[in-house]
């Protein structure tokens, strides 16, 4: 498969050459991986026979190889050496489509074949790109041979050009069902709903609180991808444990009772010396 290696070079940055703040580094790489791994997504399809269920993150996984001086620049490469191509080069596939992107932010437009859930991870790439500091940032990396650099200014980038008009961009939905762990680290979880479906939740809000919940029953708000009319996954979103109305709950007594008792108004056409004499035979 297609190994590629990127250096990201931010220009006027206040700290000095070579270093950048842990947070603008984590905000930008994480926006950045999320770019690759929706890319790698609709490259491949939601869910495809034959696919394992980490082929898109393994395709598409940024790694960090250096920091480095000469402005700040950021040493990345994609790609997994291990894996065997698959068919229909579909790896080819994600790391063009993934510099038509960084293209795409330089000149402020958007592939054609860029999905409503691309184009949102790109504006958040655009807005911590301003975050930095920087007033330049360029990206290189060699294809067929040639050098390649892709230079963007950031008083020129316009997020609002990845926005989709004209159409619904998502849809929001809210599921219920009891939360499992899948991969915490890359932030995705499944929920089993009460019809026994499987839905993966990708790019979990808050993983420490969905942490706190595997096993419990929760209420999944996000954005939901189907496949053949059927939800398979659900992005961005945020769960909350489920509660359920009080009077569900049946409550447990103390101590309860060994035997049977009358009612305290007693039976109606019953007598109390009946009562007595009738129990008296059950206990003999």
């Amino acid at each position: 498969m297609t190994i590629r290696n990127y250096s990201v070079h931010l220009r006027g940055l206040s700290a000095p050459e070579g270093q950048i703040s842990l947070r603008d580094i984590a905000e930008l790489a994480g926006s950045l991986q999320l770019v690759a791994t929706r890319i790698a997504r609709q490259v491949l399809g939601t869910e495809r026979p034959g696919r394992s269920p980490d082929v898109a993150d393994r395709i598409s996984e940024i790694r960090l190889t250096g920091l480095r001086g000469g402005s700040t620049t950021i040493d990345l490469v994609t790609g997994d050496p291990e894996m065997l191509p698959l068919i229909g080069d579909e790896t080819d596939q994600f790391t063009h489509r993934f510099e038509d992107t960084l293209r795409g932010i330089a000149t402020n437009r958007p592939p054609e074949w860029a999905s409503p859930l691309v184009r949102k991870a790109v504006s958040k790439v655009v807005g911590h790109l301003r975050e930095t500091g920087a007033d330049t940032t360029s990206v290189e990396w060699i294809e067929n041979d040639t050098l390649v650099e892709q230079v963007m200014v950031i008083a020129d980038l316009d997020d609002t050009v990845w926005e989709v008009a004209g159409e619904r961009a998502t849809e929001s939905i809210v599921v219920s069902g009891r939360l499992d762990r899948v991969d915490l680290r890359s932030r995705r979880f499944r929920v089993r709903d009460d019809l026994g479906n499987d839905i993966m939740l990708d790019d979990v809000v808050d993983t420490v609180r969905a942490g706190h919940l595997i096993g419990e029953r929760v209420v999944v708000a996000g954005v939901a991808e189907r496949e053949a009319g059927r939800l398979v996954r659900v992005v961005e979103p945020t769960l909350q444990p489920e509660l359920l109305p009080s009077e569900w709950s049946a409550r447990v007594p103390d101590s309860p009772p060994l035997g049977g008792m009358a009612p305290r108004s007693g039976i109606p056409g019953v007598t109390s010396d009946e009562v007595e004499e009738f129990l008296r035979e059950i206990r003999t």
